[in-house]
């Protein structure tokens, strides 16, 4: 309770200083934000990613889409189902700017815009494709300059639409544009593998009559739910910008995909609100995409704001904004919370930003029985702040058995938390951790005040290259466990470390300088010219920074999350 106090206090202080950034940050983060935060949540939120979202101005960056595949017609005016793209650099206005898909422009631009997204103030971008639209690559252009590619596969499948606003709405229609459904009950009755439904604004609380047992707003299940499968995934997506809002405090869950032991497999969730329930969305089964949902003001349960649990895989968890969810003070709800109970392999968690998680980690991997295993976990390009505890735990279970295969973590935004910033506990992981910003994280006056906590790793098993810590009074920059010792790193090369003392006698190539952030006051962590982690990195393999900018712009790379352009 004192720490967590004291905490508190700091947070406060640093949102004195920051105080006087409002007005700008208020100018870039926009009437979206308020609309979707509100005042005092927007603030906070611009404060910290406004820099960190800048255009990309070399060029436009896809990062991801909703759908990776789907019809090209049905749907409204018959033009297919609505794709959302997520990057950097695509401008406020379309202008000139276009989006192709195999090649060919598609029918319909929905929404255009410049830090719009929910998570990170990413750019996004929303199109119908259009029946002339073929199987192939979805490239956006700007200005004359063409982005990298992400594949869209056409296919067949139904589109239906809930629109409970809707004076026609019931769910005795066919559920089309013009005659919508009005619950989002109706849908999984008629839905099946490759079939969408958009629903349409609307706060939905009830908890599913289906079940009523297991606490669930909306229930997926074996027995009232079709599988997706890998070529034809359902989808259950917010309309553009009219996102549905799924709440009710006395809901365990939002939604629910596994009752029995059989989970449904290949589901999109998209563009959804969830608030006050414990778990939103607690993932079982194969094939999944929870990309660009609002998760906020959850309670507390023990598993994760977005849990991954039981036998799972290929799992894609995408530009989500996670805002004050948990209890304070209750260590045992998390944010993103891959938690074993089976394999986890191959899960992406990319491009979300987890902010002020009460009570327990940002994001962690941890096991609870024998047999659990997480491997080839990929946790990239992050913003991850102010986590009561730890922002990101990798590793750990109940028994203290050992649970991590392969783990990478890179180009990540880590600060602010009051325990250590990254921490891992797994004498058998490999873990890769490259070109992160680890600031200010631990409280001062307490164990764990440190950046990077190894507290159990295996000899010549972790991999630190091109990270900048930066400490604040009272923190350090490393911590190790009882027993451990530096002879766990593969590699620990061209970090940079500032404000706590001297390079640590076992990193090679360390740099001991101020790292010059453009302003570190505001969340800038871009790097000035003339900062000392320009062109001072090993190259990691890490090919693109944060923004989608590719390493390296100048004779080598650059440490830290952002590499320099010249243009930041």
């Amino acid at each position: 309770m004192v720490r967590s106090i004291l905490r508190r206090v700091v947070i406060a202080t640093i949102s004195l200083i920051l105080l006087n950034a409002m007005v700008q940050a208020e100018r870039i983060h926009g009437d979206n934000c308020f609309r979707k935060l509100g005042n005092r949540q927007c603030q906070e939120n611009a404060l910290l990613t406004q820099a960190l979202n800048l255009p990309n101005s070399i060029g436009p960056a896809l990062f991801f889409t909703d759908l990776i595949s789907g019809p090209n017609t049905g749907g409204q005016d018959n033009l297919g189902a609505f794709i959302t793209i997520y990057g950097e650099g695509f401008g406020a206005t379309r202008g000139t700017s276009t989006v192709s898909i195999g090649g060919i422009e598609v029918a319909n631009y929905v929404i255009w815009g410049q830090n719009n997204g929910i998570a990170r103030n990413l750019d996004m971008i929303v199109v119908q494709p259009g029946p002339n639209v073929i199987t192939g690559n979805i490239i956006v252009t700007v200005n004359g300059s063409a982005s990298n590619a992400l594949p869209f596969t056409v296919r067949s499948g139904s589109i239906y639409f809930v629109i409970p606003s809707a004076p026609n709405a019931d769910d005795s229609n066919p559920g089309t544009y013009a005659e919508p459904f009005e619950t989002i009950y109706r849908p999984r009755e008629v839905m099946l593998d490759g079939d969408i439904v958009y629903i349409k604004g609307g706060t939905f609380s009830t908890i599913d009559p289906s079940n009523p047992s297991w606490d669930t707003i909306l229930i997926l299940d074996a027995d009232t739910a079709a599988n997706g499968t890998i070529d034809r995934p359902i989808g259950y997506i917010g309309y553009p910008g009219d996102s549905p809002v799924l709440a009710n405090p006395a809901a365990r869950r939002g939604i629910l995909l596994d009752t029995s032991g059989q989970p449904r497999n290949y589901y999109v969730f998209a563009n959804l609100t969830f608030t006050q329930s414990w778990s939103p969305i607690p993932v079982t089964g194969i094939g999944h995409r929870v990309i660009g949902n609002y998760l906020y003001d959850g309670a507390y349960d023990d598993s994760g704001t977005i849990g991954v649990n039981g036998d799972t895989s290929m799992i894609k968890i995408l530009g989500n904004f996670l805002y004050n969810n948990g209890t304070p003070d209750v260590k045992f709800h998390h944010g993103i919370y891959v938690g074993g109970f089976g394999i986890n392999q191959d899960i992406e968690i990319g491009w979300n930003h987890v902010q002020d998680h009460n009570g327990g980690r940002g994001v962690q991997l941890f096991g609870h029985v024998d047999g659990d295993f997480m491997d080839n976990i990929s946790i990239h390009d992050n913003l991850i702040s102010g986590s009561e505890l730890n922002n990101i735990v990798l590793g750990g279970s109940d028994g203290n058995t050992d649970v991590l295969g392969t783990v990478y973590v890179y180009n990540n935004i880590i600060i602010g938390a009051g325990d250590p910033g990254l921490r891992v506990d797994d004498p058998q992981g490999t873990v890769i951790i490259q070109n992160n910003v680890l600031y200010n994280n631990g409280t001062p006056g307490f164990d764990g005040n440190a950046q990077l906590y190894i507290q159990r790793a295996g000899t010549g098993l972790i991999t630190m290259q091109d990270n900048i810590l930066y400490a604040e009074t009272g923190q350090i920059y490393f911590m190790f466990g009882p027993g451990i010792d530096p002879s766990v790193f593969n590699a620990a090369n061209n970090d940079l470390v500032y404000n706590a003392g001297t390079c640590p006698v076992w990193e090679i190539d360390c740099v001991n300088e101020d790292p010059l952030f453009v302003n570190i006051a505001t969340g800038d962590f871009h790097l000035q010219a003339l900062s000392p982690a320009v062109n001072a990195g090993f190259t990691t393999g890490i090919t693109v920074d944060y923004e989608g900018i590719s390493r390296p712009q100048g004779v080598a790379y650059d440490i830290g999350a952002h590499e320099y352009s010249g243009n930041c």
